[in-house]
């Protein structure tokens, strides 16, 4: 053993020759330049000579060591605030106070939050702070007396100390990597969510713009279906108007000349009451007295038909409207009284099916201010869905009487009926309620009714457009709203409502 240092306050420090074995087995031959740093705090010098020979040839994993020196407490403070990326310090505990060496390790552990860093205290005077005590209260990872770092030891320590430190390095490599991977996944997972939103979004964005496309379709196609149509009602209307006023109006000069021919033949009769014999023979041939009862009858029943014809195109006429494409007041009976007529064959009975009534309380309503030929269009559609509701009723009910003739417990039939009520529901709207008597609907076709190109019958009987076409000209032509009510083998109810004067 060779004696290195002595020093009155502290123990000697003893290197064995043998042990620089230790430090040569790794050679520092084309090492990266950037090695372990190795803090040296120590307020005497040779202390900092006798470590740094004693691990000159130091190498693990690689790497040298970087020695800095410091020489009081306070300078170890302000090395290791300018290198936080120290490995391990050598630190005593004694130098400008007894305990300088605690107070750095308080101002590392503590004040500036470095637990990375591995701390060796080493002390010369071990009674200035006993090792138990230092140990608790201390955040230091070793403690020996400078008697016991000999050069193996202080080999086993440096060893050691790095690589904890090391490993704790890796390991908040390690954390910080995963916290960056964690980080990255969010921000992807952000940038997706994100990017699912818009694409959400687009898809809804077409899906409306769809839809809006597709009302835009049928409204252009039923506007020009109705344009076309209400052209041809009017031109059929004026065609036959004016044949028919020409009939009706010469009926009244018919009636007076047939009038006159009969007083005259009666004055005959009464001047010459002994004819010829051929006079009587043709008299006797055309029933002459039946003539005279018979032509004043003739007469009557053509003029109930020429008014019945005129009805009928003052009805097509009031429900094309085809003057009418602004809005105007409007009287709402005129239209469904018109259309009612329109339907009056649908509504007669025949072989398939009884009459069906239509029972209307129609209550003091003021014009409302309305499209009147699109409204007439909402009153036909709502009331031929009627018909046929309660045509198929019948249909189906007709078929069970013959399938079951005299079933008992069957339910009485019900004349079949449509309801029609008019009223003012609150100040400024009218209602119409247009209700029948038939088979009803399910609550899943109800829901979808007013859907465009849905429709619940068979083929060539219907397009599906009808009640939707309904709907926007109620709640978007005229902001009003048009519900459907309905009770599976109890009916169905519509309930329109209107306001009497369009907003501005």
């Amino acid at each position: 053993m060779q004696e290195l240092a002595t020093d009155q306050s502290d123990e000697l420090v003893f290197i064995d020759e043998n042990d620089a074995l230790f430090f040569t087995q790794e050679t520092a031959l084309n090492l990266p330049q950037k090695g372990w740093k190795i803090l040296i705090v120590d307020d005497e010098a040779e202390v900092h000579q006798v470590t740094e020979l004693a691990l000159s040839d130091f190498v693990l994993e690689g790497r040298t060591l970087n020695f800095i020196h410091a020489y009081s407490g306070q300078e170890a403070k302000q090395l290791i605030q300018a290198h936080p990326d120290t490995a391990v310090i050598f630190l005593d505990v004694v130098m400008e106070t007894d305990d300088a060496g605690l107070q750095v390790v308080k101002y590392i552990r503590e004040e500036l939050g470095n637990q990375l860093v591995r701390i060796i205290l080493r002390t010369g005077q071990p009674g200035q702070a006993p090792e138990s005590l230092v140990v608790v209260n201390y955040g230091i990872d070793d403690y020996k007396t400078k008697t016991e770092l000999t050069s193996q030891r202080m080999f086993i320590s440096i060893v050691t100390a790095l690589r904890a430190f090391s490993t704790f390095m890796k390991a908040l490599e390690t954390s910080h990597n995963l916290e960056l991977e964690i980080l990255q996944r969010k921000e992807i997972e952000a940038a997706l969510r994100i990017s699912e939103a818009n694409e959400r979004e687009k898809a809804e964005q077409l899906e409306r713009s769809l839809h809006q496309l597709q009302h835009t379709q049928v409204q252009l196609v039923q506007s020009e279906k109705m344009s076309t149509l209400g052209q041809l009602v009017a031109g059929v209307a004026h065609e036959i108007n004016n044949p028919v006023n020409f009939i009706h109006g010469n009926l009244t000069h018919a009636n007076e000349y047939m009038q006159d021919l009969l007083d005259l033949l009666m004055l005959y009769q009464a001047e010459y009451p002994t004819p010829t014999a051929a006079v009587q023979a043709k008299a006797m041939a055309i029933e002459v007295e039946f003539l005279t009862q018979d032509l004043p009858k003739l007469l009557a029943s053509m003029r109930v038909g020429t008014e019945r014809i005129r009805e009928i195109v003052k009805s097509l006429r009031i429900f094309s409207r085809l003057d009418e494409a602004d809005a105007k007041a409007v009287d709402l009976h005129d239209g469904i009284d018109s259309t009612l007529l329109i339907l009056d064959n649908r509504l007669k009975a025949c072989s398939a099916h009884e009459a069906i009534a239509v029972v209307k309380e129609y209550g003091v309503l003021p014009h409302v201010e309305c499209c009147g030929g699109q409204l007439n269009q909402v009153f036909m559609n709502i009331l031929s869905n009627a018909i046929d509701a309660l045509e198929d009723s019948m249909r189906a009910g007709a078929q069970r009487i013959i399938s079951e003739p005299g079933a008992i417990g069957a339910p009485p039939q019900l004349t079949p009926t449509i309801y029609i009520r008019t009223q003012v529901s609150e100040p400024g709207w009218v209602m119409i309620q247009i209700a029948d008597n038939g088979p009803g609907m399910p609550e899943t076709v109800r829901q979808r009714l007013f859907e465009p190109f849905f429709t619940t019958k068979e083929l060539g009987r219907g397009t599906g457009l009808g009640m939707s076409i309904s709907a926007q000209i109620v709640t978007e032509k005229h902001n009003g709203s048009l519900q459907c009510f309905s009770t599976l083998e109890q009916g169905t109810e519509f309930v329109l409502k209107l306001p009497i004067q369009q907003p501005q």
